[in-house]
C-alpha cells in the first residue's frame, strides 16, 4: 500500500479547519469543490482521491488559508476583515473570488506577492547622545 504525502482524510480535516476560520458555511464550501453539500457530508471522514480536482481545490485553498494566516499572524478578526472585505489590489472581495481553482490561485498569488516582497526597513531608534555629537573628530596624523 502507498499513502500519499497527504492522506485524503487530513486534507479533508485541513480544509475543514481552514473554511470554517474563514467564515464559510458547509454550502459554501461544497460550492467551492463543485458538489453537493451532502456530497461534502458524505466525505467528511475520509476525504477524496489524491488525484481528484476536488483535492486539488481542497490544497489550493488550505495553501491560500496558511498564507492569509501568515500575513495576518494569526489574527483571526484581521483575517476574516481581509477575507471578507473588497480588495483594490485584487479589484474584488477575496471571499468572491475563491470559489473556483483560478479565483483561489489568484488570491494565494497576490499573497505570496506580499510576503515575498522585500521588507522596509525599520527606522533606527538609535540617535548620536548630544555628548557624541559634540566630541572633536580625531584626526590620525
Amino acid at each position: 500500500m502507498i499513502l500519499a504525502n497527504n492522506p485524503p482524510a487530513v486534507v479533508m480535516k485541513a480544509f475543514t479547519w481552514a473554511y470554517e476560520e474563514l467564515g464559510l458555511t458547509s454550502t459554501e464550501a461544497a460550492q467551492i469543490l463543485g458538489i453537493s453539500e451532502r456530497g461534502l457530508r458524505e466525505t467528511a471522514l475520509v476525504g477524496f482521491e489524491v488525484a481528484s480536482v476536488e483535492s486539488e481545490l481542497q490544497i489550493s485553498f488550505i495553501k491560500m488559508y496558511h498564507l492569509l494566516y501568515a500575513m495576518s499572524d494569526g489574527d483571526n478578526d484581521a483575517l476574516l476583515d481581509w477575507f471578507n472585505h473588497y480588495n483594490p489590489h485584487l479589484d474584488v472581495v477575496p471571499k468572491q473570488a475563491c470559489t473556483n481553482l483560478p479565483g483561489i490561485c489568484y488570491v494565494s498569488d497576490y499573497l505570496q506577492s506580499l510576503q515575498s516582497e522585500p521588507a522596509t526597513p525599520v527606522p533606527s531608534m538609535v540617535t548620536n547622545s548630544p555628548l557624541e555629537q559634540n566630541e572633536p573628530e580625531m584626526v590620525a596624523r
